[in-house]
């Protein structure tokens, strides 16, 4: 069973080659037999591994696609790993710091920044975000009150 850290899990294909990331550091290459939704998780199965106990070597590890295997999103929308490192700048360009760090919460992700020897919260929606820039790596604010403070 595998928890998705994306909403876009399910469009990775059967039979697709995946690298698989262990707990322990190390990395394999397996493809995907088969992969279906079950409640809130997804349903993985690899060719090659045939019972509960080599699957069980599975658990906690992360499976990681190549980024050209990824579907295409709509205007502004982005995947965590494009989020993460960006540089976040105020609209004059002064540096609050990089963003380490996505929370989910219920109505909207929330990304933590951390720079300037503190760490801020920045609400993923658009009274907090003017622009992302990824060629530039920079996500600049909105001049939104309270947000830094």
């Amino acid at each position: 069973m595998a928890f998705p850290l994306s909403d876009v899990s399910i469009a990775i294909p059967a039979f697709e080659e995946v690298m698989i990331l262990f707990p322990t550091g190390n990395r394999e290459m397996h493809t995907i037999r088969s992969i279906r939704n079950y409640r809130d998780s997804l349903l993985i199965s690899f060719v090659g591994i045939d019972n509960r106990h080599a699957a069980s070597c599975f658990r906690r590890a992360v499976i990681e696609v190549q980024e050209s295997n990824l579907p295409v999103l709509p205007p502004n929308k982005f995947y965590y790993f494009q989020i993460i490192g960006l540089t976040v700048v105020t609209p004059e360009g002064k540096e609050i710091g990089k963003i380490t760090g996505i929370l989910e919460t219920g109505s909207n992700d929330v990304y933590v920044v951390t720079g300037m020897g503190k760490e801020y919260l920045i609400p993923a929606i658009e009274d907090a975000i003017a622009n992302i820039n990824l060629s530039s790596g920079t996500l600049t604010l909105s001049p939104m009150k309270g947000l830094l403070d």
